[in-house]
């Protein structure tokens, strides 16, 4: 069976998370109640970030998480350990031109249609040349080598939400844009490109 697991990141930063875990290799726990080997996407308010397989569930109190924002208290609970396949937090799955969803178990049907967009990178920007990868390698070394702040908002449309804004090199300045936004540019920089792999 296939599940939409959607998460609250007032309660826990899950894009954070998800991050975090998937460079590292460790599994994470999350409230919910699933059996071993099912899969999951893994969603917030804004579209699904990452995919994963539940590993086992118990009931137990809260485990600890860096990623909590939520106060706990002494209860216990279900809760499902998760091992993640792939993270994509600028994968715009789910949107509701795509797929109309609610949290839960999804139908055959909709499960393909969700793991093929995830495959496929729904919405993506795909590197169409050699010279476009080589310039997308450069970007992402000077995203993480810089150490410019991130702007309060998103250039582009305005958006506030901080935990996921990201920067785009814009010539050789970086402007603060969320991830919509950044797909965004760069699909219409590869519209504009006409070169091509030789």
């Amino acid at each position: 069976m296939t599940y939409v697991l959607m998460i609250d990141e007032q309660d826990y930063r899950l894009r954070e998370a998800v991050v975090a875990y998937h460079e590292t290799k460790e599994p994470f726990y999350l409230p919910c109640s699933l059996s071993e080997g099912e899969d999951v996407f893994l969603a917030t308010s804004d579209g699904i970030v990452a995919y994963a397989e539940v590993l086992f569930q118990e009931r137990t109190k809260r485990p600890e998480d860096p990623f909590w924002v939520a106060e706990t208290d002494e209860t216990e609970g279900d809760y499902v350990c998760l091992d993640l396949i792939g993270v994509d937090l600028r994968h715009p799955l789910l949107k509701k031109e795509l797929l109309s969803f609610e949290e839960g178990k999804v139908t055959s049907d909709q499960r393909c249609l969700l793991l093929q967009a995830w495959r496929e990178g729904y919405g993506q920007n795909h590197v169409q040349t050699i010279a476009e990868a080589k310039k997308r390698r450069r970007e992402n070394f000077l995203e993480r080598n810089h150490f410019k702040p991130l702007d309060e908002n998103c250039s582009k449309c305005g958006l506030t939400d901080h935990a996921i804004l990201e920067w785009h090199l814009n010539g050789e300045a970086f402007e603060t844009v969320c991830p919509n936004c950044h797909a965004k540019i760069h699909r219409e920089e590869v519209a504009y490109a006409d070169e091509h792999a030789t």
